[in-house]
């Protein structure tokens, strides 16, 4: 009986273990599955019995991979999935990182099934390089950071021993600050008569606009009366009155009417001049003898004529 349970024990363990080593190895020792094939120029670190996954769903395993030699080093992977899952030609598998600690799986992208595969047919491959390509483009940010890093070292280096100037115009620059300080202090007052007769000269200012206030007001009723006036008439009008003036300085120059006669002809003025003249004598005359013409019995007209031809 001993003998039985140590055989049976014996039995169990080698089966457990046997299936357990195909398990590991990638094979569904339970579910039917469907075989297909994948080829990467690099898997990048994948081993068997790393899952294939579909929408975050595991559906499969990596059952096998190889080096085909024979096809310019190319690695041939194996997956084994689940013959329920129909895969179209357009299906692609990626090599995938699933986490940041490096595991990988290969991520089916089924897309279209209209043309489905058979069992053993090849998928398109892709190859997810992951942090690796954000390092490639990062690579570029990092050498400018260095170079950076440099110049900044050189600029310390430059620098050094700096320190005691930096230090002494410091103590330069609070020591001004100090007799700044002092110098408001001691013309605070000053200062402050000075901001209160600043104040009082603007109320004063602000008073004095006030009182121009109506000023303004009326300057600009009289500008709004000068606008409303026809000021083009007024100008028209003055030069037909210039106009006008100008014909009759033109006429006078000419010798039309009197005033024209008078600066033209020269008789008219002489005997003007003449009539005046005699007028001039009869006045003296009169003065003179006044009997020559209030008396009925006054001089004769002989001696008239020769008083005055001898006024003459």
């Amino acid at each position: 009986m001993k003998e039985i349970k140590i055989g049976l024990l014996t039995i169990t363990a080698g089966l457990v273990f046997y299936f357990g080593f195909n398990f590991l190895k990638g094979k569904d020792l339970f579910g039917r599955t469907s075989i297909y094939y994948v080829v990467y120029s690099n898997v990048d670190g994948l081993d068997k019995s790393n899952p294939v996954i579909v929408n975050g769903l595991a559906v499969g395993k990596v059952s096998d991979i190889q080096l085909r030699q024979d096809f310019n080093n190319q690695v041939v992977v194996q997956l084994s999935i689940n013959s329920a899952i129909i895969l179209g030609d357009s299906t692609i598998a990626e090599l995938s990182n699933t986490n940041f600690l490096g595991s990988k799986a290969i991520i089916l992208n089924i897309g279209s099934i209209e043309n489905p595969l058979e069992p053993k047919d090849t998928l398109i491959a892709h190859l997810d390089r992951g942090i690796a390509e954000y390092l490639d483009n990062v690579q570029p940010i990092t050498d400018n950071l260095n170079v950076t890093i440099r110049r900044v070292n050189e600029i310390l280096l430059g620098l050094q021993g700096s320190g005691e100037t930096v230090a002494s115009a410091i103590a330069q620059l609070e020591q001004t600050l100090k007799q700044v300080n002092g110098i408001l202090d001691d013309n605070r007052q000053g200062m402050s008569s000075v901001i209160a007769n600043t104040n009082g000269m603007l109320v004063k200012m602000e008073k004095r606009i006030d009182q121009l206030s109506p000023i303004f007001n009326k300057a600009e009723g009289v500008l709004d009366s000068l606008n409303g006036l026809d000021i083009n008439k007024t100008l028209l009008g003055l030069n037909e009155t210039v106009s006008e003036l100008k014909m009759t300085i033109s006429g006078i120059n000419e010798g039309q009417g009197t005033l024209g006669q008078l600066m033209v002809n020269d008789s008219l003025y002489h005997n003007i001049n003449q009539l005046m003249y005699d007028l001039d004598n009869l006045i003296i005359h009169f003065n003179n003898y006044p009997k020559d013409f209030l008396k009925p019995l006054g001089r004769k007209n002989s001696k008239m004529k020769g008083i005055k031809q001898s006024q003459n």
